[in-house]
Order: C-alpha cells, then structure tokens, then sequence
C-alpha cells in the first residue's frame, strides 16, 4: 500500500474515532438527535399502516428507487462539502438516514400509492416537494439536523421533482400497473 493510501486510511480511523466521541458526548439525546429519532421510525409506523398490500411490490420499489437516489446525492453531497449534517443519528455515517431512508421515501410512497395517474402524481409530487423543500428543509436547518453551503432551497424542490418521476417511470417501466 503506498503512503497516501495509508494517510488517508490513518485519517479516516481517527475521523471515525473523533465521530463516535462527539456523538456519545456531545450528540446522542439531544433535542434534535430526538428529533433524528422520530424522523426515523415515525414515518414507517405510518407507512406500515396505510400501506396498500394489493401493490405493495410496486409502492416498494419506487420507495427503494427513491431510497437509492436519495443516498447516492446525499453522500456526494456530503463527500463534496455541500451541506453536512452536524448531529447525526448514527456516528459514522454521512448519509442523513432519517431523511434518506425514512421521511422522505415514505412520503412519496404514499403519494405514489395514492395518485395512480401520472397528472395527479405529478400535482402530489409537487405538493410534496414544496412542502419538503420550502418547509421541512427549513425546519431541519434550524433545529441544527442539516447546514447548507451554497445548496439552496430551490435546488431541493428541483432535486425532489426530478427524483420523484425517475422513480415512478422506472417503477412503471418494470412493474405492470395493478388494476
């Protein structure tokens, strides 16, 4: 293994030991890592209940392709610096998995479950985006889940709307329409 290799591997242990330090004194059951918390498993109680079993398999895997799009820009956006998240729910990770792999896939899972043709999908969705990227995204800012640098508010509302129909076309695309 060459010397950068075995630099950036030292320095990646020691971020992981200083993480896990911060989280378990400086993190863990604060207000807003509560917050983390609810964030997480709230929306899937919801979901489990409302979820419609007749197409479970399509509504299940929109919410994985909304899931896998979600974290792939998430962690980029970590990685290049665009926003971090200061209180994380998990130590090591700079994935943000309330958002990634709860509040945000169950939302739209349910507006895919609910708004079976494209006009009224496309109207939810908008909804949804607005309301995520001019409401929630604001409040997680504030409460201290999330810090933009450079990212603005409009560039989630875009973010939301293109991920949205990516992921009910490619739904669509593989799963027959259940009638």
């Amino acid at each position: 293994m060459d010397a950068v290799i075995r630099f950036m591997n030292d320095l990646q242990k020691e971020y992981a030991r200083l993480a896990i330090e911060n989280w378990l004194t400086d993190e863990l059951f604060t207000w807003t890592w509560w917050f983390l918390c609810s964030a997480t498993i709230i929306p899937w109680f919801i979901f489990i209940y409302l979820l419609d079993r007749n197409r479970a398999l399509s509504i299940w895997l929109f919410g994985l392709m909304l899931i896998l799009i979600t974290t792939f820009l998430d962690d980029l956006g970590s990685e290049l610096n665009i926003w971090t998240y200061p209180i994380k729910f998990i130590p090591v990770s700079l994935i943000a998995m309330p958002f990634d792999f709860s509040v945000i896939p169950v939302f739209f899972m349910l507006i895919y479950q609910y708004f079976k043709t494209w006009r009224t999908f496309s109207m939810a969705l908008l909804g949804g985006a607005l309301l995520f990227a001019f409401v929630g995204e604001p409040f997680s800012v504030w409460v201290g889940a999330v810090s933009y640098h450079g990212w603005k508010f409009y560039h989630s509302f875009i973010f939301y709307i293109i991920s949205g129909m990516v992921s009910r076309a490619f739904t669509q695309k593989w799963i027959q329409p259940e009638r």
